[in-house]
């Protein structure tokens, strides 16, 4: 009895051990995950320099994954979803990127608050569900698996400006492509609660 100190300090460092290595590897796998990202970032800027000199894509990085922020007026003549001609260039030298790569990719559609009521679009919800199926469209033409494509429409909703100004109306108008990181999230299903 003299020595359940030594066997408690044993089994302690055991689990300091077991934690340590575990850190040590999700470390390692989010770490690899990151600059894989990372990559796959530099390689968009690359093909889209011209556009993200100009303000009119933006490239940015986060836990979630790379986004790639592309304003509108490039893309779609104003309240249409048909791609513009000149915008085919550009989202296929981004399909060329991103059809090379493994990770899902969700493309986003937004609009600004001004209403819209046709025959096609009865509203913004509809006008930016179509314009990101566009792209979406656009890239399994060009070698994007469909599989690892999910197309989404915000509408006016999630505005990253004001919409009081024609200059934040203008941004609030885009389409996103999100290349999402493969890191898996824990999920836990949460039981029923009995009274």
């Amino acid at each position: 009895s003299g020595w359940n100190w030594l066997i408690k300090l044993r089994r302690m460092l055991g689990l300091y051990a077991f934690f340590y290595a575990l850190l040590h590897f999700i470390t390692y796998i989010w770490l690899d995950q990151f600059f894989d990202l990372t990559e796959i970032a530099k390689d968009i800027l690359k093909v889209l320099e011209p556009l993200v000199k100009n303000g009119q894509v933006r490239v940015t990085q986060s836990a979630r994954g790379v986004s790639i922020e592309i304003n509108a007026s490039i893309l779609f003549e104003p309240g249409l979803a048909v791609l513009a001609g000149g915008s085919s260039k550009a989202l296929t030298a981004l399909a060329n990127v991103l059809a090379a790569e493994e990770n899902n990719i969700q493309v986003e559609g937004y609009s600004d608050n001004s209403p819209i009521k046709t025959p096609m679009y009865p509203s913004n919800w509809e006008l930016s569900s179509a314009r990101s199926s566009s792209v979406v469209r656009l890239f399994i033409q060009n070698g994007v698996d469909a599989l690892r494509l999910v197309a989404i429409g915000y509408g006016e909703n999630k505005p990253v400006d004001t919409n009081n100004t024609p200059d934040g109306r203008a941004r609030n108008r885009r389409v996103t492509v999100m290349v999402l990181s493969n890191i898996q999230d824990n999920v836990t299903e949460i039981p029923l609660v009995k009274p």
